[in-house]
Formats: C-alpha cells, sequence, structure tokens
C-alpha cells in the first residue's frame, strides 16, 4: 500500500512540476496511461499547436499593422510583398515565441512543430502573394484583413497538413466559424475578464486521438475599426459592429492534431 502511495505520489508531483513550469495552458482531461499515450508525446504536440497558433496569430497581426497602409488612396503599390511580409512575420513571432524561424533546425521545440512551422510560413506567404491586387487596390475596401487571411491561411494548411485550424468566436460574422460546444466552452472562459492573458486551453481524449487547443485572442486598436463602439452600426464591410473594447476577448483559434501513439 505505501509502494502504491509513493509511486502515486510521484506522478501527481510530475504533472504539477509540467503543470508550473509550462504555466501557459489547462492540462488536459485525459492523459498518459488513459490515452495510451507518452505523456512526453502528449506534451510535445501541445507545444506544436500552441506554437502554430501563435505563428499564425503573428501573420494576422502584421496583416493588422498595414490595415492604414491599405486604405491610402491613390497608392498602387502598398509595398506589403510576400519579402517584406515574411520578414515581419519571422520579427513578429521570434518576440512573441523567442524562436528564430530562420534557425529553426537549431530551435529546441520538436521535430513535428519544426515541420509544420516551415510548412505555415510557406501558405501564409502564398495567401499574401494570391492577394497582391486585393492589397494594392487603388479604391474601395480594405484588400485584405486580419479574419480572411487567418481563414484562408487555416483552411489550405488544413488541407495542405491534416492539422486542422480554426478562428473561432461566440458571435461569429462567418457561419463556418461557429464553435462547436467544445470550443464554446473555451470561449466563455476566454470571455471572463479575470483568465489569464494568452493561456490556451488544451484536451486530449482517448476517443479521438486527438489533442485540441484554444488559444485565446484579443482586440488591437485597428480591430476596434470594424469591431468596437458603437454597437450595432456598421462598419465598413458592412456588418454591425460587436462594441468591443481594446484588449477584451475576440475569440480563439482552434488547433486540432492527432496524436500518433
Amino acid at each position: 500500500m505505501s509502494s502504491r502511495l509513493r509511486v502515486m505520489t510521484t506522478a501527481l508531483l510530475l504533472l504539477a512540476a509540467i503543470v508550473a513550469a509550462e504555466g501557459r495552458f489547462v492540462w488536459a482531461k485525459e492523459a498518459g496511461s488513459h490515452t495510451g499515450v507518452a505523456l512526453q508525446t502528449i506534451l510535445e504536440v501541445e507545444q506544436t499547436a500552441r506554437l502554430l497558433a501563435i505563428l499564425l496569430d503573428s501573420g494576422r497581426s502584421v496583416i493588422n499593422e498595414h490595415q492604414a497602409l491599405f486604405d491610402e488612396p491613390g497608392k498602387s503599390d502598398k509595398g506589403l510583398t510576400p519579402e517584406v511580409f515574411e520578414r515581419q512575420l519571422t520579427d513578429m513571432f521570434r518576440s512573441r515565441s523567442g524562436i528564430d524561424l530562420e534557425d529553426l533546425n537549431a530551435s529546441r521545440v520538436p521535430a513535428q512543430a519544426k515541420k509544420l512551422m516551415k510548412e505555415l510560413v510557406v501558405v501564409s506567404r502564398q495567401v499574401v502573394a494570391d492577394a497582391q491586387p486585393e492589397i494594392n487596390r487603388l479604391h474601395g475596401p480594405k484588400g485584405l484583413l486580419p479574419a480572411i487571411f487567418g481563414a484562408r491561411v487555416a483552411s489550405r494548411f488544413t488541407e495542405r497538413t491534416g492539422v486542422r485550424m480554426k478562428q473561432t468566436t461566440l458571435v461569429p460574422r462567418n457561419a463556418a466559424n461557429a464553435p462547436d460546444s467544445t470550443e464554446r466552452s473555451a470561449l466563455e472562459l476566454f470571455a471572463d475578464p479575470s483568465y489569464p492573458r494568452e493561456k490556451p486551453i488544451s484536451e486530449t481524449t482517448a476517443k479521438s486521438g486527438m489533442l485540441r487547443l484554444m488559444f485565446p485572442l484579443y482586440t488591437t486598436r485597428r480591430c476596434l475599426d470594424c469591431h468596437g463602439e458603437p454597437k450595432g452600426t456598421l462598419d465598413r464591410t458592412g456588418y454591425p459592429r460587436e462594441g468591443l473594447k481594446l484588449g477584451q476577448n475576440a475569440g480563439a483559434i482552434s488547433v486540432i492534431i492527432p496524436i500518433a501513439k
């Protein structure tokens, strides 16, 4: 009995140490022996999902920071070429994660994360390349919004890798972004002002053999142009504004990765 108790205590202490060390996510509902997957494997897949979410959001942030430039009338070359975008994406991601995309092979991240992040950069750059006519449009509405960029990248990335990425929110403008029941539960937690900022929620389930991670998103000053006050008035795209405040949770990026046993 005492031997069994020591084993259980050691396991609990190990799990507590992992959570404390990571400090970024709510631990999975089922782990280790419950899924038949090694705990280290689950940790690596969780890290991969988190880095993919940060990378997608970093690309959204680059697009967001260029909205004023996109609106500049009479300028046919806005300067956001695929090359410029990739440099700024690299800088943004490095500042948020501490990982250099230009020296990814030397980074201490899982091999799966390296492979998938490289693919996500390729897809993100292709989306910007394809959007050059929209970006450089002389007149009319903004050529490329962060949400549109994110949706295009997520769709292509999912098709190419089998790793599902999705932008979602409690009140989606696009029905394709509507949350499922699990996503809704996480979004409701993120909506609580007391919830720790940028703390993902992840879970694994034996039935699905998947790890799901939800990474919260927050409004910036540029976001408020379309999603801020006054609530209910139409923004430039014709949608009613949601009345969000600066820094308020605005949804999440959902990532689902298969776990290999």
